[in-house]
C-alpha cells in the first residue's frame, strides 16, 4: 500500500516539474517574442529621435487610439493577454504538484517513522 503512494507521488512529482520546464520555456519564448516585437514598434514609431520619454508618450498614445477606434480589436488585445497568462497557470499547476508529492511523501516517511517506533 505505501509502495504505490510513493509511486503516485513520484509520478506527480515528476508530472509537476516538466509542467515547471514546460511553462518557464513557453514563458521565456513569449517574452523574447513581446521584446522584439516591441522593439519593432519602438523603431516604427521613430522614438529614438525624439528621447525615451516622448516616445513613450507616443507609443501609450497611438496604442490606445488603435485600440479604442478597432471595434473588436479591444477584445482580441484582451485575449491575448489571457494566452500569454496560460504559461503561468502551468507553472502554478506544476509548483502545486510537487508540493502536493513532496507532502505525501514526508507524511508517509513520518508513519513509517511512528510504526517503526512502535515496534520497538
Amino acid at each position: 500500500m505505501g509502495e504505490h503512494r510513493q509511486e503516485k507521488a513520484s509520478g506527480a512529482a515528476k508530472a509537476g516539474r516538466a509542467l515547471l520546464w514546460i511553462g518557464g520555456v513557453v514563458l521565456l519564448g513569449e517574452a523574447a517574442f513581446l521584446l522584439s516585437q516591441l522593439n519593432v514598434y519602438w523603431q516604427s514609431l521613430g522614438a529614438a529621435s525624439v528621447g525615451t520619454i516622448a516616445g513613450i508618450g507616443a507609443a501609450a498614445q497611438k496604442a490606445v487610439t488603435f485600440l479604442v477606434w478597432n471595434d473588436g480589436l479591444l477584445l482580441a488585445a484582451m485575449a491575448k493577454v489571457l494566452v500569454l497568462c496560460c504559461p503561468l497557470l502551468a507553472i502554478a499547476a506544476g509548483i502545486g504538484l510537487v508540493r502536493k508529492a513532496e507532502y505525501a511523501e514526508a507524511r508517509e516517511s513520518a508513519v513509517n517513522a511512528k510504526a517503526e517506533e512502535e515496534r520497538r
